[in-house]
Protein backbone atom coordinates (compact mmCIF):
# COMPACT_ATOMS: atom_id res chain seq x y z
CA UNK A 1 0.00 0.00 0.00
CA UNK A 2 1.17 3.40 -0.91
CA UNK A 3 -0.34 6.94 0.08
CA UNK A 4 -0.70 9.56 -2.57
CA UNK A 5 -0.40 13.15 -1.28
CA UNK A 6 -2.52 16.03 -3.32
CA UNK A 7 -2.08 19.77 -2.71
CA UNK A 8 -5.56 22.08 -2.26
CA UNK A 9 -4.56 23.27 -6.01
CA UNK A 10 -4.52 19.63 -7.22
CA UNK A 11 -8.08 18.86 -6.10
CA UNK A 12 -9.70 22.09 -6.90
CA UNK A 13 -8.30 21.56 -10.57
CA UNK A 14 -10.11 17.99 -10.75
CA UNK A 15 -13.42 19.20 -9.23
CA UNK A 16 -13.28 22.07 -11.93
CA UNK A 17 -12.23 19.52 -14.57
CA UNK A 18 -15.71 17.91 -13.47
CA UNK A 19 -18.16 20.41 -14.23
CA UNK A 20 -20.39 19.93 -16.86
CA UNK A 21 -19.35 23.24 -18.77
CA UNK A 22 -15.46 22.21 -18.73
CA UNK A 23 -16.32 18.22 -19.72
CA UNK A 24 -17.95 19.76 -22.97
CA UNK A 25 -15.77 22.71 -23.56
CA UNK A 26 -13.14 19.63 -23.77
CA UNK A 27 -15.03 17.52 -25.75
CA UNK A 28 -15.83 14.44 -23.06
CA UNK A 29 -19.78 15.13 -23.43
CA UNK A 30 -21.71 16.66 -26.09
CA UNK A 31 -24.11 19.02 -26.13
CA UNK A 32 -27.50 17.71 -24.62
CA UNK A 33 -30.80 17.83 -26.14
CA UNK A 34 -33.40 19.84 -23.71
CA UNK A 35 -35.90 17.48 -25.10
CA UNK A 36 -34.32 13.85 -24.22
CA UNK A 37 -32.93 12.78 -20.36
CA UNK A 38 -29.69 13.18 -20.28
CA UNK A 39 -27.81 9.54 -20.81
CA UNK A 40 -26.65 8.56 -17.13
CA UNK A 41 -24.65 6.06 -18.11
CA UNK A 42 -22.30 7.98 -20.61
CA UNK A 43 -21.78 11.59 -17.70
CA UNK A 44 -20.83 8.36 -15.30
CA UNK A 45 -18.25 7.08 -17.82
CA UNK A 46 -17.19 10.27 -18.86
CA UNK A 47 -16.50 11.47 -14.69
CA UNK A 48 -14.61 7.90 -14.37
CA UNK A 49 -12.53 8.74 -17.10
CA UNK A 50 -11.56 11.78 -15.98
CA UNK A 51 -11.10 10.83 -12.33
CA UNK A 52 -8.68 7.66 -13.28
CA UNK A 53 -6.59 10.05 -15.76
CA UNK A 54 -6.26 12.45 -12.83
CA UNK A 55 -5.45 9.62 -10.61
CA UNK A 56 -3.34 8.55 -12.71
CA UNK A 57 -0.99 12.03 -13.21
CA UNK A 58 -1.06 12.22 -9.30
CA UNK A 59 0.89 8.65 -9.58
CA UNK A 60 -1.82 6.17 -8.32
CA UNK A 61 -1.93 2.65 -9.94
CA UNK A 62 -5.67 2.40 -11.04
CA UNK A 63 -5.52 0.01 -14.01
CA UNK A 64 -7.05 -3.59 -12.36
CA UNK A 65 -5.35 -6.69 -12.13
Amino acid sequence: MRAIIITDADARALLNSLELENLRGSGHIQRMDPERPPDMNAIHRTFHYVVCRWLQEQGADVIGR
